[in-house]
């Protein structure tokens, strides 16, 4: 589960703009998952439990991945990224 900080000692505003603008621009990513592929659509960012920066995602009902409503069934309608795995997956994009 994602939690919001407004804590003074958290990682400032001009620190998660770059990350925030980022998902804002490109917010539609395709995650292969143990229960096939799905396409997600930014959702939001937070902190784990262990004070991590983690970025949500929310699965889109998308007819042309079949897997869908597997994945929904197994995993659940959000998935949750570090925001290494999405700068990574960011720059495959940028560089396809």
């Amino acid at each position: 589960m994602i939690k919001k900080h407004n804590k003074k000692n958290d990682i400032n505003e001009s620190n998660n703009i770059p990350i925030n603008q980022l998902c804002s621009q490109s917010p539609f990513l395709l995650i292969s998952t143990p229960f096939g592929i799905g396409r997600y659509k930014f959702n939001k960012i937070g902190y784990n439990s262990a004070n991590e920066l983690i970025i949500e995602y929310k699965i889109v009902d998308d007819e042309k991945y079949i897997d869908t409503s597997t994945i929904k069934y197994y995993i659940g309608k959000y998935y949750h990224l570090s925001s290494m795995q999405v700068l990574y997956a960011s720059s495959y994009i940028f560089h396809s």
